[in-house]
């Protein structure tokens, strides 16, 4: 079976197989490791176990019979309850030890440990010592002997089971409930059908988890707009899913200025009740917008660099030839009173000159006229015969050659400047700009291209040219704008040809969605991101599902919960002589990884077992199914049983105690309990069978609870009492004296004289009465020992009751005249031989 569930687990969730091996390794699991499963099955859906080993090996549930075990001792506890013993527990050398203690002497704390070194299936939690301020590290020492071999180990909770205990099998009150409302389980399952259904359990755990992290994912997805629900925007995002991709986000929640235009260019297209007239002026204006980009555009062109550096090569080159002209003219004119012969401006007035000579004052005759009635035609001065030489030397000057070239240069640099476009003026550019429908921001950056234009024309002249000013992106925008109103123009022309309002709406309403989206794209990201969780958490719940489980565990159930073993719990309530409970074992179904089963009345025609069993009942069957799976297996493994006979009759409680001392020929039995009746029970079946049980007691002390020590006198069988007091006590109080005096001495030999009255009572109880009458047992036991109290003679009643008389006085507060002398050791063993001999005697003669 091993390696089936090996191969079968292999093939479960990776966090399944990991929670199975903590299950196994550690018990059961607290929230914290819930929470760790839950995270598990996250990533498992993400993919990110590699690396992670998470495999579970089932060879805990190999068969251990080859094998033998047997518990020894638990001792050194540290950081468990008040549990604080100095010696450890001792389970003897026998196959039954009897842990005797009252409430509150730690035996819950010793079966709790025990539970959790074995594996129990309901291990409780361990506290700390709540009265300790400073918590302890959990552990303890266990011995144990494994297939004939003592084996030590120095345990800590944190480690969990003890892997060669958990065949040792513990049944207390957890496990002995049993549920009797319609179907369920039944109170013991064989362990690794325990194992499935704590494996379940931590599946609805976990489902559990992922569900309470899937309800704190709450959309925050606002709530679309009625108007878009039937637009392409608004029915994908009606459709957003875990699967929708990112890159459809961008898609559908990316708004631009283009779609704005649109959006915009639509509700004036709606609102237009003339297109056609609208077209019109869209072309209009359009006219004067291409207008004012070619002249800005070709403005632009005559000031680029090119060209203002040929302009300016031209101006450089009548700057020489003027200059060049000049020299020659002051070499010419050198003794010419006035400065400035053959400058720009003389030569300007020379022309003049020449064109009044011409046209007016001499029209008939060359110039310059040097005729005998000649005039200055500047001044109306009579000309001397020298004036006359220097104003011809003045015209022959103005036709020379290097003059000419000068006057060619000047004027092909004034042309070239010439070329250039007049810069528009504000009050000439405002009217078209406002006829092309630019706006006050676009005018005002047009004037401003405007001003550095006109400033570099300028600088030309200046010989200090100023940089060209970037138009690229205003003419870019200001095309734009053109192509947009010939759009615009063209779409209009189409709404005055057709009635197209229907769709001009309908594209509306996409283009308005489009923007509703645009502003809830963080929204909708998010909206992804939980849809994505959501997804993942859903997926990772699935690997919680339990009906793998639930087959696995019913076809073990198949194989486990067979006839053989409802006919073991038929011959277990015989054997606890609870046959008359009239009950019977069914399997209904399996659900969740539960084994259901039905335990029903047999034979009855009316009623449920809730309304006719009792709680003792109720145990007893718990305890039957119990011991019908612990008596199945192979190995007879160690069987801890925690106040068994809770909630059960005399008649019921003599049949457990059989029942356990027949266990216990074959395997070892511990049990702890705090009730006498169930250790003299326990003592006197063990005796028939010849046993000799071992009996430990529990106490709290100062430093601590569960302190092993002595039994009790009064728990004890009178003879073992009788030679405890005479072989130990007495010695030690004899012992005491000789070294302390009587001071010392007398409070152990008051106690002497308590507990040796008591033991007279148990030898009255249990020998002289032949234990047909005990104090704590309901029975009148007859059979086999009413004939041995023929035997009591007169001489035994005397005998008996000095004893009593002259012990009985210690007990009582002493006259002050007249005390009465505590008995020295050598009087106590007087009597204490005396009750021996007694009984030996008595013995003898009723046997």
């Amino acid at each position: 079976m091993s390696a089936e569930l090996a191969d079968w687990f292999k093939e479960r969730p990776a966090w399944l197989q990991y929670a199975a091996k903590l299950l196994v390794e550690k018990g059961s699991r607290d929230q914290k490791d819930i929470e760790e499963f839950a995270n598990i099955c996250v990533k498992e859906v993400l993919g990110e176990l590699d690396g992670i080993d998470y495999s579970f090996c089932s060879t805990v549930f190999t068969d251990p019979a080859a094998k033998s075990l047997r518990l020894n001792s638990i001792g050194d506890i540290k950081g468990i309850n008040a549990l604080s013993p100095k010696k450890p527990l001792q389970f003897g050398n026998g196959n039954l030890s009897v842990i005797y203690g009252q409430n509150s002497s730690g035996k819950s704390g010793y079966v709790r440990i025990l539970k959790h070194l074995c594996g129990a299936r309901h291990p409780g939690k361990l506290h700390q010592n709540v009265y300790s301020s400073t918590p302890t590290k959990q552990s303890c020492s266990v011995t144990y002997e494994h297939d004939g071999a003592s084996v030590p180990n120095e345990w800590e909770a944190e480690s969990g089971t003890i892997d060669d205990l958990r065949s040792v099998d513990i049944f207390d009150t957890q496990c002995g409930h049993v549920y009797v409302n319609g179907e369920n389980e039944v109170s013991y399952e064989p362990p690794i059908l325990s194992f499935f259904s704590d494996l379940t359990g931590i599946c609805e755990a976990v489902s559990r988890e992922l569900e309470g992290r899937i309800a704190k994912l709450v959309s925050k997805k606002p709530v679309l707009p009625a108007e878009y629900t039937l637009t392409g925007p608004g029915k994908w995002y009606s459709k957003i899913s875990a699967i929708t991709h990112g890159d459809q986000v961008t898609t559908h929640c990316e708004w631009t200025q283009a779609k704005e235009g649109e959006l915009e260019a639509i509700g004036c297209r709606l609102l237009e009740q003339a297109p056609a007239e609208k077209a019109k002026l869209l072309r209009k204006q359009n006219e004067y917008l291409g207008s004012i980009i070619h002249k800005l555009e070709t403005i632009n062109a005559q000031l680029s660099n090119e060209n203002c550096q040929a302009i300016l090569v031209l101006r450089q080159e009548a700057k020489q030839k003027g200059e060049a002209a000049k020299v020659a003219a002051e070499q010419l004119f050198r003794e010419v009173p006035l400065e400035g012969i053959g400058s720009i401006v003389w030569g300007q007035l020379w022309e003049q000159a020449r064109k009044y000579s011409q046209e007016i004052a001499y029209a008939e005759k060359a110039f310059p006229y040097v005729g005998d009635d000649s005039l200055c035609v500047l001044c109306h001065q009579p000309l001397s015969e020298a004036a006359k030489k220097r104003v011809q030397s003045f015209e022959d000057y103005v036709k020379g050659e290097m003059q000419k070239d000068a006057e060619t240069a000047q004027k092909a640099f004034e042309k070239a400047i010439a070329e250039i476009d007049d810069i528009p003026l504000a009050t000439g550019l405002k009217p078209v700009a406002d006829a092309a429908a630019l706006t006050q921001e676009a005018y005002a950056d047009l004037q401003g291209i405007y001003d550095i234009l006109k400033a570099r024309k300028e600088s030309i002249v200046a010989d200090a040219l100023t940089p060209l000013t970037e138009i690229a992106t205003w003419v870019g925008i200001a095309k734009q704008l053109s192509s947009s109103q010939s759009d615009s123009a063209k779409k209009y022309d189409e709404d005055a040809q057709k009635d197209n309002r229907a769709e001009l709406n309908a594209r509306r309403l996409e283009l308005e969605a489009t923007k509703w989206l645009s502003q809830q794209r963080k929204p909708v990201e998010e909206e992804l991101m939980r849809l994505r969780s959501l997804n993942m958490l859903q997926s990772a719940s699935r690997l919680t599902n339990t009906k793998g489980l639930s087959q696995k565990k019913g076809e073990l159930a198949e194989t486990l919960i067979t006839d053989a073993f409802v006919q073991r719990f038929n011959d277990e309530l015989a054997k606890l002589n609870a046959a008359r409970i009239k009950v019977e074992l069914v399997k209904t179904k399996v659900a969740k990884g539960r084994v259901l089963h039905c335990l029903r009345l047999k034979g009855a025609y009316d009623g449920t077992l809730s309304d006719v069993l009792s709680e003792g009942e109720y145990r007893m069957i718990s305890l039957a199914a119990f011991l019908a799976d612990v008596t199945g297996k192979a190995q007879a493994a160690p069987f801890v049983f925690d106040d068994p006979i809770s909630s059960l009759d005399q008649d019921f409680e003599e049949a457990v105690v059989r029942r356990l001392v027949s266990l216990a020929k074959d395997r070892q039995v511990i049990v702890f309990t705090h009730r006498l009746s169930l250790l003299g029970l326990i003592q006197d079946y063990s005796k028939q069978e010849d046993i000799d049980p071992e009996v430990v007691c529990i106490r709290r002390e100062a430093w601590g609870t569960g302190e092993p020590g002595d039994t009790p006198l009064f728990a004890k069988k009178p003879e073992k009492a009788l030679n405890a007091l005479l072989d130990g006590r007495l010695a030690q109080a004899r012992k005491l004296q000789e070294e302390h005096g009587q001071e010392v001495y007398a409070p152990l030999a008051k106690a002497l004289c308590s507990d040796f009255r008591i033991l007279l009572e148990r030898m009255i109880e249990c020998e002289l009465m032949a234990d047909v009458v005990q104090r704590y047992r309901r029975a009148v036991n007859t059979m086999g020992k009413i004939g041995k109290l023929a035997h009591i003679s007169e001489a035994d009643c005397k005998y008996f009751d000095e004893m009593m008389t002259k012990y009985s006085r210690y007990e009582h507060s002493q006259p002050g005249e007249a005390p009465v002398q505590l008995p020295n050791p050598d009087e106590f063993k007087a009597d204490f031989e005396g009750l021996k001999k007694w009984r030996e005697g008595f013995v003898a003669r009723a046997a």
